[in-house]
């Protein structure tokens, strides 16, 4: 297993930390109604049947508002090298680590979840995906949502999810490069 910066390693798992603020990006939603809108609807729909991340995500990913003490209905934003994440807010983030396995004899895979005693407090860390597939590596994107009644701050460096590593017991017949994987080797949130 591949990991990069030196990470806290407990008993069962590798501790992973949140890169840099200026990578993280939310949905413009605003511009997705403005768009819907131009079709008669008046709500940000994503048709998931058709759904294409990558072109998704450049068109509509785009940096946090900063800051207002005023505007209390942005449920994300920035300020100064923290984030906030109000109640129902939801945000991408990258880990600070790249995590990957051997491309050859790819025996090993690995599980990123979010931290139980963080998560207590209404985070949730990592919604779908949770494997680090054989012969994969690349940053970890992770969905972060807040669920809970408090409002959080993150900032890069902090511990946000663990990986575990497993063993498996027959090496995959096709590597990612094979299948077409489209997030092998991302260094953003947006799959490259």
């Amino acid at each position: 297993m591949l990991i990069r910066p030196s990470s806290k390693i407990d008993p069962t798992s590798i501790d992973l930390h949140l890169d840099r603020v200026e990578e993280v990006p939310i949905w413009d939603t605003a511009k997705l109604i403005e768009r819907n809108a131009a079709a008669g609807n008046d709500e940000p729909e994503v048709h998931l049947g058709s759904f294409h991340y990558g072109r998704f995500s450049e068109e509509y990913l785009t940096a946090p508002p900063e800051y207002s003490r005023e505007d209390r209905s942005v449920k994300v934003c920035r300020r100064g090298p923290q984030i906030l994440v109000r109640p129902g807010g939801f945000l991408l983030w990258q880990t600070k680590e790249v995590v990957g396995t051997p491309l050859d004899n790819a025996q090993y895979i690995g599980f990123v979840d979010g931290k139980s005693t963080k998560a207590r407090t209404g985070i949730i860390v990592h919604l779908t995906a949770p494997t680090v597939h054989a012969g994969w590596a690349g940053k970890v994107v992770l969905e972060i949502a807040n669920l809970g009644p408090l409002t959080f701050v993150l900032q890069e460096d902090d511990v946000i999810a663990q990986l575990t590593v497993a063993t498996i017991t027959s090496i995959p017949q096709q590597s990612h490069q094979q299948a077409g994987s489209l997030t092998l080797g991302q260094i953003t949130v947006k799959g490259r």
